[in-house]
């Protein structure tokens, strides 16, 4: 019985540091979907800008 539990509480470790180890790379990925949404406003509006200027 003692196997199992020692079995059992090594699996949790393993899953906890697994899931850990996906929220980072999932905040990571967030953050970086964030800069490239930002860039990619911030080049559409430097594209109607030079369209009005253009006029």
């Amino acid at each position: 019985m003692d196997n199992l539990k020692v079995e059992a509480n090594d699996v949790i470790t393993e899953y906890r540091a697994k899931n850990s180890q996906l929220e980072f790379d999932n905040t990571v990925l967030r953050l970086q979907v964030k800069k490239l949404q930002d860039k990619l406003n911030e080049l559409a509006a430097d594209k109607k800008t030079n369209k009005k200027e253009n006029k």
